[in-house]
């Protein structure tokens, strides 16, 4: 058996347009697919390119974690208000494509923003990303609620599988010419030019999302005694109901070291490559792309593997594998190397992607499931907070390298907690 099949094969396998005679189910998959494709031009443009779009507009040190740490402090306020929210409508697809909308139009403005600004782009660059949290939050926990609902468990694995398939593709595609390009177009027109391709990608996505058919569901009733609950009251409640379910209690806690030491060096990367390595912005294309590339490689394999053992192999796989990319990351003196550890966070990040969602899906119990992803995105997100800002703070206290290699350390005491959990094996 190959490790890495060939993934033109698996999709034309997996990704058939259904024929006319479809059923709804069918339908469904591939709307679901069309929409990841489209959207993986937007976020292959966005993870590659934000950060490197705000340091050439002048952003500090302390600025560019902040492209990571505000929208994830917003998303500890704001995820679980959100979940009630969706819980409370009977038709959920309305929220998804306003919400959706909301944060895609964020990058038209970005897009937009220096021909209006001449001072301050770089610290406007992260309020738009700010306010695009707010959408993006509810878009996200309503999205992933449908996901359960419109795709059968036995076949969620594999529709996850081609979907980050199509996304690792879409987003190869946009980063490696997206690079290009930045080097023969004047900044900042080139990097406007750029994000206003991918906000029109989205709209296909989103076009693609309103397609999909859910049935709708009544939102859960309140009793009159329910009703009259205190805030207080309502609150002790929701955490008593979270802290039942063990085993999402566990995976939640595993989850927060793991994304602790996960999102610590996130924001060292673009610093290391643009002010250490002095990378151009087409070296850091080619960087993505390869991570992308190598994301669509190792998909299948990944997601055979869960499919015959689980996803607790796949969660242990990944988490260990990805300690090595701040490590060697920090150990390259040239940009060359960085190469080669994009390969590697390529194959283990498609294998962290994938057990993480399913396992979290896992856990969750169908009913209220909003609320309880909501839940685990606001744990996770507090780590997603605090870490980039304590990475930016160290690179002037014990220097970027040091700092990239205890991003390696707390992700091994991240894997430790995931060896510990004893969830993600077929359902465990």
């Amino acid at each position: 058996m190959k490790l890495f099949p060939n993934p033109c094969v698996a999709l034309r396998r997996r990704v058939r347009k259904p024929p006319r005679g479809r059923t709804v189910e069918e339908a469904n998959t591939w709307n679901l697919y069309l929409d990841i494709a489209w959207f993986g031009v937007l976020s292959g443009i966005a993870s590659a390119f934000l950060s490197i779009f705000a340091l050439r507009l002048g952003a500090s040190n302390n600025l560019v974690g902040m492209l990571t740490a505000i929208p994830a402090l917003i998303n500890i306020v704001w995820l679980v208000p959100a979940a009630r929210i969706i819980e409370r409508q009977r038709q959920k697809m309305p929220v998804i494509i306003l919400s959706g909308f909301l944060h895609r139009f964020a990058f038209l403005l970005i897009a937009l923003m220096p021909f209006f600004v001449s001072a301050y782009r770089a610290e406007m660059v992260v309020t738009l990303v700010a306010l695009s949290t707010f959408p993006a939050a509810m878009a996200n926990v309503a999205f992933t609620s449908m996901m359960a609902d419109v795709v059968p468990l036995a076949k969620r694995a594999r529709v996850v599988s081609v979907r980050n398939i199509l996304v690792g593709t879409t987003s190869t595609t946009a980063t490696l010419l997206g690079g290009k390009f930045l080097d023969f177009v004047v900044l900042p027109l080139n990097y406007q030019i750029l994000f206003t391709v991918g906000f029109l990608s989205s709209l296909l996505s989103l076009y693609y999302v309103a397609r999909i058919k859910v049935t709708d569901a009544p939102p859960p009733g309140l009793s009159l005694a329910a009703a009259r609950r205190t805030t207080l009251e309502r609150l002790r409640s929701f955490w008593g109901m979270l802290w039942g379910r063990r085993p999402f209690v566990r995976f939640s806690v595993s989850s927060f070291v793991w994304y602790f030491g996960l999102f610590l060096p996130i924001p060292l990367y673009p610093i290391y490559w643009v002010r250490t390595l002095h990378a151009t912005d087409g070296w850091i294309g080619l960087i993505a792309m390869v991570n992308s590339a190598t994301s669509v490689l190792a998909y299948p394999f990944w997601g055979r593997l869960a499919s015959r053992r689980g996803n607790r192999p796949v969660l242990l796989l990944s988490t260990l594998g990805l300690i090595t990319y701040p490590v060697l990351t920090a150990f390259s003196p040239s940009v060359e190397p960085l190469v080669f550890v994009a390969v590697l966070g390529g194959i283990f990040g498609a294998g962290l992607n994938l057990s993480l969602f399913n396992t979290m899906l896992e856990v969750c119990p169908d009913q209220r499931r909003p609320s309880y992803i909501a839940a685990y995105t606001t744990v996770i997100n507090v780590a997603t907070f605090l870490a980039p800002l304590l990475g930016t703070a160290l690179i002037d206290v014990i220097g970027i390298q040091p700092a990239l290699l205890l991003g390696g350390a707390l992700r091994f005491l991240g894997f430790l907690f995931y060896f510990r959990l004893g969830v993600g094996a077929h359902g465990r």
